[in-house]
């Protein structure tokens, strides 16, 4: 049991986000111990991304990337104060809770196909970067890069909640991860909660996530990954299920839009002459090849490589050749790490349209978070992008979340506030109707939740999609979202 220390939550006079913070997300008293030896992380290495964000592509480091954003409302910082120590009752783990809610152990009462298992209740671990020893008890404000955790967890709350109102029983136990290889291996080799657990859930950081996910395939554990996009975390793994799509998946969906939308006309392809810009290229043309239902010159896409320096000079760029009064063109551009690249692009792509021509730009996610570029060009362009998360505010069942969860916690929820919730919601229906191997019928439940749509499908090893019965290398949410710029905003297309 876990008391509480003597301190409160002032946050619009809110004393939840401390029940959050200090009692059901972790698992032992060590908020406030120190370090142990081995585990201080570099200090030139930064445990998370950067926080508050969305998530864009970065395949090039394996990882997803968190790119400033401003919360649609501002989060007041969080204070402390001392309180008597009787004015509040002990807060318990959440394992604790959980189990003591749900009053039933863990018994195994069939078995099904491929290997699945079905139990009266089922042991759920989490595993996420709270990062509670990087907390200064004479500090007066929560560490910085705990928040996509707290976040994160928040709405895994609320899903858990509605789930015992369903009748879905969890035992549910949470690690502090602290984004620190050497925690995590220390907790894969030490914790039996992981060893018995029916699903593991998290956690941030790749290193970490190809640690767990070996875990899981030498166990034969369910394991989830809600957040890295990395597409060579883990080879042979039936057990691995990836959240968020790939680069691949976004580059196919893409194409698939520009075909479905724009079939007949001309579709360029455009990067920097940069190896890992040319590279995403092979995505595009084999997706092309599959649409096409052959594979010949005839229907490759054009492709064109535009010079790249350390000065930043784009004029030599050459828009033009590809545009011809009264037709519609459309420019693929899966490139994103520079801006002044873009910027150039469009620029010159928009005086080569001129007032006869029409040109559509697919671009990438990175592309929404550009802070220099006009909005008139995304405008007058036709931008689409591809994302893994769209949130309409004007969504009523999205309204109903954020004030709920305001409610509860004195905050407003950020993205990772839905992916919990959603993540969490989705899997727990999942075993508790399909048992410890859902990960192969979900396929055939597809479900749309508050910040995506949940679409699984099993990758195959390469070279062998023809082969039935081939190995499985993870199952991946493949859903992603092609967003227009319309009306001076990214939204859903038609």
């Amino acid at each position: 049991m876990i008391l509480a220390p003597s301190h409160q939550l002032r946050l619009n006079g809110s004393s939840i986000l401390l029940i959050l913070a200090l009692g059901t997300l972790l698992s032992s008293c060590e908020l406030f111990r120190k370090a142990q030896a081995g585990e201080e992380p570099s200090p030139n290495k930064e445990e998370l991304d950067p926080i508050p964000g969305k998530k864009v592509y970065d395949p090039e480091t394996g990882t997803l990337v968190i790119v400033e954003e401003t919360p649609v409302e501002l989060m007041d910082t969080i204070k402390w104060k001392n309180i008597p120590t009787d004015s509040i009752p002990p807060i318990q783990t959440q394992t604790a809770q959980v189990e003591e809610e749900s009053g039933n152990p863990s018994e195994l009462i069939d078995r099904g196909d491929y290997g699945t298992e079905y139990y009266t209740a089922y042991d759920i671990s989490i595993m996420l970067p709270f990062l509670t020893d990087r907390f200064n008890p004479l500090s007066s404000e929560i560490y910085d890069n705990s928040y996509w955790a707290l976040g994160f967890y928040g709405g895994v709350r609320m899903a858990l909640d509605e789930l015992n109102e369903e009748g879905i029983k969890l035992n549910v136990t949470v690690m502090d991860s602290k984004a620190n290889e050497r925690r995590v291996g220390s907790l894969l080799s030490t914790r039996t909660e992981l060893f018995n657990a029916h699903m593991i859930l998290g956690p941030y950081r790749s290193d970490n996530v190809r640690m767990v996910a070996e875990f899981a395939k030498r166990n034969n554990i369910t394991y989830i990954s809600p957040h890295t996009a990395s597409s060579n975390i883990s080879n042979n793994n039936p057990n691995y299920i990836q959240v968020s799509p790939t680069l691949q998946s976004h580059c196919k969906a893409i194409m698939r839009h520009a075909r479905q939308n724009y079939e007949g006309n001309r579709i360029v392809l455009v990067a920097r002459d940069k190896p890992a810009e040319k590279a995403r290229f092979a995505y595009f043309q084999e997706e092309n090849y599959l649409l096409e239902g052959t594979r010949n010159d005839s229907v490759r896409l054009e492709e064109y490589l535009i010079e790249d320096n350390d000065s930043g000079d784009y004029s030599s760029m050459d828009i033009a050749q590809f545009v011809s009064p009264g037709e519609t063109v459309i420019f693929i551009v899966p490139s994103w790490s520079n801006e002044n690249f873009i910027y150039s692009f469009l620029a010159y792509a928009k005086v080569a349209k001129g007032l006869n021509s029409n040109i559509v730009v697919y671009g990438m996610p990175q592309w929404m978070e550009y802070d220099r570029i006009d909005f008139e060009l995304y405008e007058s362009l036709n931008v689409h992008v591809s994302a893994d998360t769209y949130l309409d505010y004007y969504d009523t069942d999205i309204q109903f979340f954020r004030s709920r969860f305001f409610d509860r916690y004195g905050i407003t929820p950020r993205t990772e506030a839905f992916l919990g919730y959603d993540v969490m919601k989705y899997f727990g229906k999942m075993i508790n109707k399909h048992g410890t191997k859902f990960q192969y019928y979900m396929e055939q439940d597809p479900m749309k939740m508050l910040h995506t749509q949940f679409d699984f499908e099993r990758v195959a090893k390469v070279g062998t999609t023809a082969i039935e019965n081939a190995p499985i290398e993870r199952f991946e949410n493949k859903y992603v979202h092609i967003l227009k710029f319309q009306n001076y905003q990214f939204q859903p297309t038609e």
